[in-house]
C-alpha cells in the first residue's frame, strides 16, 4: 500500500495485493493511524486488486465502522467488476459503497 494526493489534495491509499498476513497487519495499523489522526473521509483505491479476499473485506467493514462512530465516511474507488462481485455476494454493495 502506498498513498498519493489527489487532485483535490485529500489523501489516498491505493491498496496492493498481499498474502503476507504480516504486510496486511502492517496496513492496517496505518489505514487505523489515519482514522486516528487525521479528519478526513477515508479514501481506498483498489486499482492495483483483482479481487478481495475475506480478510481484506473484513478490514474494510472495520475501517468503515470505526469512521462511521466519528461522523466520517470512506470510499473505494477504481475497483473491477471481480471486486464489485465479491461485494455484492457478500450483500455489503449498501454499506461499502
Amino acid at each position: 500500500m502506498y498513498n498519493q494526493t489527489g487532485s483535490d489534495g485529500k489523501n489516498i491509499f491505493v491498496v496492493e495485493k498481499t498474502n503476507d498476513i504480516f504486510q496486511k497487519s502492517i496496513i492496517e495499523k496505518k489505514i487505523n493511524e489515519f482514522i486516528k489522526d487525521v479528519e478526513d473521509e477515508l479514501v481506498l483505491d483498489l486499482k492495483e486488486l483483482n479481487t478481495l479476499d475475506s480478510a481484506t473485506l473484513a478490514s474494510f467493514i472495520r475501517f468503515k465502522r470505526k469512521l462511521a462512530e466519528t461522523g466520517r465516511s470512506m470510499r473505494l474507488i477504481n475497483y473491477n467488476e471481480n471486486i464489485l462481485r465479491v461485494i455484492e455476494l457478500s450483500g455489503l454493495e449498501e454499506f461499502l459503497l
